[in-house]
């Protein structure tokens, strides 16, 4: 069984990536006009979020996914800061910044990545509150086959954690809360099937990337 998760792996790290592509083409080819507190963000969690979590786990597979969403994010926040856009934090932001602050603190002052990673999820999830905000308010500003196929690189990655399980529950906890929050974007997204909206791939300023 162990075999397959090295296929596994590549895949779900493929999906994320193919679609985070076409998800953000608009960014990639110059013409959107992305929020660099969101992307800036983002790419601090998931900075730390793949080093703490490859720190404990000791294991390249298990946290391939993690490190494939960081290096998405650094690419698109250093493209953002190459155009010199302006930004203001926000206090849901300062917040965030202060809980991605606080995990490196915890990490080095108790030398435990475990503790580290398990205190920067609050953050992962604050993160995600504009994007889940708009998406509430318009559901077509989101594409739920991105989404959806995000979480299911996450489902493919938590399978790939069970096979190469070492008892260590925190395995689990990051690209779990990730699935969920992608899956819920997606599902909400889906709401503008019912209310007569079109499908497209529009994103709004201060949205995931």
């Amino acid at each position: 069984m162990s075999a397959i998760a090295l296929p596994l792996t590549i895949l779900s790290s493929a999906i994320f990536l193919g679609f985070f592509i076409l998800y953000n083409k608009n960014i990639l080819n110059g013409s959107g006009k992305p929020n660099i507190v969101t992307w800036s963000l983002f790419s601090l969690i998931t900075l730390i979020n793949s080093i703490t979590y490859l720190s404990f786990t000791h294991d390249t597979l298990k946290g391939a996914l993690a490190f494939t969403d960081c290096f998405t994010c650094l690419i698109i926040t250093s493209l953002i800061i190459f155009k010199n856009h302006h930004f203001r934090l926000i206090l849901l932001e300062k917040i965030i910044i202060i809980l991605s602050i606080l995990s490196l603190v915890i990490w080095y002052l108790l030398h435990s990545a475990v503790y580290a990673n398990l205190l920067l999820q609050p953050a992962y999830i604050l993160a995600f509150v504009p994007t889940l905000r708009n998406v509430w308010k318009n559901p077509a500003g989101e594409s739920a086959l991105v989404w959806l196929m995000w979480a299911f690189s996450f489902i493919l990655t938590l399978i790939v954690v069970y096979i190469r399980w070492d008892n260590n529950p925190a395995d689990f906890i990051n690209p779990l809360i990730a699935l969920i929050l992608h899956t819920s974007v997606g599902l909400l997204a889906l709401r503008k099937n019912n209310i007569g909206e079109n499908s497209g791939f529009t994103t709004s300023l201060r949205t995931y990337p």
